[in-house]
């Protein structure tokens, strides 16, 4: 039957008893007829009533804690209990609507109507043998209502329960999809930060190494050195970006890096405008604005620095200009890294050398 049927269970785990169960107020009209017509009946039908009674009691709960290909058999087991308890007591038109609402929940598709009409001709018949025709009323009719009605309520249960299961499975993939593509992001921003010094002190070592071997110590020392020089700077950079990570946003980003430029004795002119970025714009802005302002740190003799972001209606934009004397612009890692990921987001990203440099890197401007 797995073909025709899924694997939720109808009862929730950690819900409340009443939750699961609470339902079954309404079967006790099954008695209902027992104690209008007491004297009607003798001692062991009554025990039969009760008897019957809890084994569809049990049978409910069975079907209920079990996945819905599970079912089945106590589902079977519920429609017969029905079916041959209608010769000793009416109140068996109670019970068939519980039929129902698992017919609804269990089964899929075609089968589940095909099980649905198997069920109301259960009832018909059952009526037809053993219910007198004057009472036929009061039997077909509360039991086929209140059959249709309960398989309606099961099946919107399964829909609700397959679109929870949905969304549940849409959240956890998008948030795996986040840990993927942050791990990504992290990985990018460690090779952009490290990649090209350590490339440098590789080359170093092996050339104090050659130095070594040629017997000019004095130069092997001078390479040495620098690769000591190098391998501090990489990891003030290493805890400056884990730094960044962690704790500043993109204004607060902007501001350090204008401190870092007055302790050097650089001017600096701020123009930030308050801006609405989604966290991949502000990490990329972040990174474009390190790199760019660490490497005038390194490489410029800029006396003023310009820092400008401003927001239009189609576009965030960040300006950073310097006057410095530019020779030409070699294309390294970092360049090419800051273009990868404004591109990535649909951005544009310029560089100019006129009177100085000019970094314009523009993003799109999105709804958040």
């Amino acid at each position: 039957m797995s073909s025709v049927t899924h694997t939720m269970h109808l009862a929730r785990k950690g819900k409340h008893f009443f939750w699961n169960y609470g339902p079954l107020v309404f079967s006790v009209f099954y008695f209902f007829p027992m104690i209008r017509n007491y004297d009607t009946y003798s001692v062991a039908e009554v025990i039969v009533q009760f008897l019957a009674y809890i084994s569809f009691i049990f049978c409910y709960h069975r079907a209920s804690t079990k996945p819905a290909k599970d079912a089945t058999n106590f589902i079977a087991l519920m429609l017969l209990i029905c079916v041959f308890m209608t010769q000793v007591t009416l109140g068996t038109s109670t019970l068939f609507g519980y039929v129902g609402y698992f017919i609804g929940f269990c089964f899929l598709g075609t089968v589940r109507w095909l099980m649905l009409a198997a069920l109301m001709c259960a009832i018909t018949l059952v009526a037809t043998l053993h219910v007198n025709l004057n009472y036929w009323p009061y039997f077909i009719g509360p039991a086929a209502v209140i059959s249709l009605g309960l398989f309606g309520f099961g099946l919107v249960e399964y829909k609700e329960r397959l679109h929870r299961n949905e969304s549940r499975q849409s959240r956890e993939q998008i948030r795996h999809l986040a840990k993927i593509a942050e791990r990504e992001r992290i990985a990018r921003d460690l090779h952009d930060l490290l990649g090209h010094s350590l490339s440098s002190i590789s080359l170093k070592s092996e050339l104090a190494g050659k130095f070594i071997d040629a017997g000019c110590h004095d130069k092997a020392r001078h390479e040495t050195q620098e690769v000591a020089e190098l391998a501090r700077t990489a990891l003030s950079e290493v805890r400056e970006a884990v730094s960044g990570m962690k704790q500043l946003g993109l204004r607060a980003q902007l501001e350090v890096m204008a401190s870092r430029l007055k302790d050097k004795g650089v001017l600096v002119e701020l123009d930030i405008q308050q801006v609405t970025l989604t966290p991949e714009q502000e990490s990329c802005l972040c990174f474009v604005a390190k790199e760019a302002i660490t490497n005038v740190l390194k490489h410029s003799s800029a006396n003023k620095v310009s820092i400008s972001l401003s927001a239009s209606e189609q576009h965030h934009k960040l300006i950073l200009s310097d006057d410095g004397e530019v020779r030409k612009v070699v294309w390294g890692n970092g360049l090419n890294g800051i273009k990868s990921r404004i591109e990535e987001l649909g951005g544009s990203f310029n560089l100019r050398a006129e009177n100085g440099l000019k970094l314009v890197a523009q993003l799109p401007r999105k709804e958040i």
